[in-house]
């Protein structure tokens, strides 16, 4: 500390002494007049005295400790930390759900002939039928694992699989109709061919065995020369017959049928592209009739099967390829890219034009398409539709990779680092891995595979929501 000289001023900024000058010698405006430095005293006072101030309270302040923020505890509204609305309220039930929930090695599938990595994941909910599919490098293959007839609760030890496929061709989707049909999506074949398999998959008879229906012992192969991208079934039971979406090269196809008679009929496009149809990536069922098509060139478009119409509702930013859609309820669905996630609300798309030199108006609603088509062409990349919520955390190891339940209230996410994040469907912010021994664990192996399962797959099955996850060949499942 520097010592008082009495006549001189220590200005602790310049590191140095200056004459005090009298007020009434000193120029206006002077900075070391008597008045001038009186009044810088007294400032410094001040700024002292409140810099001691706030390390007392610092020092005295009772601080929380952090077992208090867990959502188990369930003291949220009484230490400040957030307001029981009844939102909030929905979104603590899934925290505290899922901070209790617990991993359990399901099943692991045999490898053939060497180690392979499962790619899809998902589970019967009639009969508990554990279908996989994996591939190693240019084969492919779709296995199912019945459960162990003996037990209180679903578990795969002691049962046998059965290879489906296991085919030279490209594995890239399966999806489970409620009817029982499983459909399996291949392409990229030896000579560059591909085929849809759709079959019935058994289900328990009153004696608990699994027989294959008599009608439809072997699976039917469709041809098409289209690369697929992924497939959805339709979760609305309009009928008897299955139906499926899909996700191609050549656009958006839908598959119906029952036994060996099957229709793949091609979903009509707004041709503002000249006369190619756009990839489809992704698709959704939003309903029993509409549709969610996600392309490569980042929008995303619905279909009615009821009209035959479809049209672009909303563009995803980045300018970068739709790689997955999930609905949350009949007008927001989840839009995933390879750096973006984010939620849309169909009803209220607010569309951005961020070129100034390019028409502000979407070229599907401007009257003079005609002439706005080539500059749609170009700067399509700059149009992009304003979210109706972010989930700003999200990171992706090369693919998005997510599933969510709206029961829970939780959005499920692959990260790079070989674990599980967990967002919140109402705020979009990033589950602590405090609160969450899911987003603690960290997998030996890449996950490949999430999907949350409702709590509704009989007596066995499990009564409370569950989240599958796939790592290498083995299957987990985490549950309370």
């Amino acid at each position: 500390m520097n010592r008082e000289i009495p006549g001189f001023y220590y200005d602790p900024e310049k590191n140095k002494y200056f004459r005090i000058q009298a007020s009434h010698k000193a120029a206006p405006g002077a900075q070391y007049s008597k008045d001038a430095v009186k009044r810088k005293r007294i400032e410094q006072e001040k700024h002292e005295h409140k810099a001691r101030q706030t390390k007392k309270i610092a020092k005295e302040k009772i601080k929380k400790a952090s077992f208090l923020y867990h959502p188990l505890i369930g003291c949220e509204r009484e230490i400040g930390a957030q307001n029981a609305t009844h939102p909030v309220r929905k979104e603590h039930q899934g925290l505290v759900y899922a901070s209790q929930m617990r991993r359990r090695e399901l099943h692991r599938f045999e490898p053939w002939p060497d180690e392979y990595s499962i790619r899809h994941v998902l589970r019967n909910k009639r009969s508990g039928v554990l279908v996989a599919g994996g591939q190693r490098g240019g084969e492919s293959s779709v296995s199912i694992c019945f459960p162990d007839l003996d037990q209180d609760q679903l578990s795969y030890n002691r049962t046998m699989e059965r290879v489906l496929f296991k085919e030279a061709y490209r594995l890239s989707s399966i999806s489970l109709s409620h009817t029982g049909y499983l459909l399996t999506t291949m392409d990229s074949g030896p000579n560059g061919d591909s085929f849809l398999a759709p079959r019935m998959l058994p289900d328990p008879d009153e004696g608990g065995d699994y027989r294959w229906p008599s009608a439809f012992t072997h699976p039917i192969r469709i041809l098409t020369s289209t690369t697929h991208w992924s497939s959805t079934s339709c979760p609305t039971p309009t009928g008897p017959k299955p139906l499926f979406a899909i996700g191609t090269s050549d656009g958006l196809q839908i598959l119906t049928g029952q036994g060996s008679h099957w229709s793949l009929t091609k979903a009509p496009f707004p041709d503002d592209r000249g006369h190619r149809r756009p990839q489809v990536n992704a698709v959704e069922w939003l309903s029993g009739d509409v549709i969610a098509a996600g392309c490569k060139d980042s929008s995303v478009f619905l279909h009615d099967t009821r009209s035959g119409g479809s049209a672009v509702r909303l563009w995803h930013p980045g300018a970068v390829a739709v790689g997955g859609i999930k609905r949350v309820d009949e007008w927001r669905v989840v839009v995933g890219g390879y750096n973006s996630l984010q939620m849309y609300d169909l009803r209220f798309p607010l569309t951005h034009q961020h070129n100034p030199n390019s028409n502000p108006t979407h070229p599907h609603h401007n009257k003079t398409r005609n002439t706005n088509k080539r500059k749609h062409n170009q700067n399509n990349h700059n149009i992009s539709t304003k979210p109706y919520l972010v989930f700003p955390d999200y990171s992706p190891p090369y693919a998005p990779e997510y599933d969510l339940s709206t029961e829970l209230g939780l959005l499920a996410s692959v990260s790079d680092e070989d674990k599980i994040q967990l967002f919140s469907l109402r705020n979009g912010e990033l589950v602590s891995p405090f609160t969450s021994s899911v987003c603690r664990y960290t997998y030996p192996k890449p996950i490949s595979a999430v999907r949350f399962e409702n709590g509704d797959a009989g007596a066995k099955g499990p009564q409370a929501p569950a989240l599958l996850v796939t790592a290498g060949d083995r299957v987990d499942e985490w549950l309370w």
